[in-house]
């Protein structure tokens, strides 16, 4: 899905994985690669994380039902854990850097849509066949 901050017009991730589910969650980057720029985990149900097992920092963002930041949280390094922040429902999880490229602060509210299974391309229009000019009778006005 693609999550943007809709008040300051800019995007926080092009490629984020929703973690919906109780595993999902647990595992969050857990033995993945480091994300790269424009990826990141969105945690469902979530009000606070940990990056135990993990060998790499992160951005985190709190947000509300209506994703509405709640906190933010730069560069968590390994090992760490965050404390338990009142109202988030969700959180966002970047690469170190992406909150301050984007500008997000405290009080921005961030959107996100899924993205589809299929693109559309915009066809040429159709040309209608021609139809033939009724056949000249020879007359003409004089």
């Amino acid at each position: 899905m693609r999550i943007t901050n809709r008040t300051r017009q800019t995007i926080l991730g092009a490629t984020v994985e929703p973690a919906d589910t109780f595993w999902r969650r647990l595992r969050g980057y857990i033995g993945r690669p480091e994300p790269k720029r424009g990826e990141g985990i969105l945690l469902v149900e979530c009000d606070a994380i940990h990056t135990w097992w993990m060998a790499f920092d992160l951005d985190v963002l709190f947000l509300d039902e209506r994703g509405g930041v709640l906190d933010l949280v730069r560069s968590l390094g390994p090992w760490k854990r965050t404390r338990r922040v009142s109202g988030a429902r969700y959180v966002l999880e970047v690469p170190p850097g992406t909150i301050d490229r984007s500008g997000t602060q405290v009080g921005d509210e961030l959107t996100w849509q899924d993205q589809v299974p299929y693109s559309i391309s915009v066809l040429k229009p159709r040309v209608e066949e021609e139809v033939p000019s009724p056949p000249d009778t020879g007359s003409q006005a004089g």
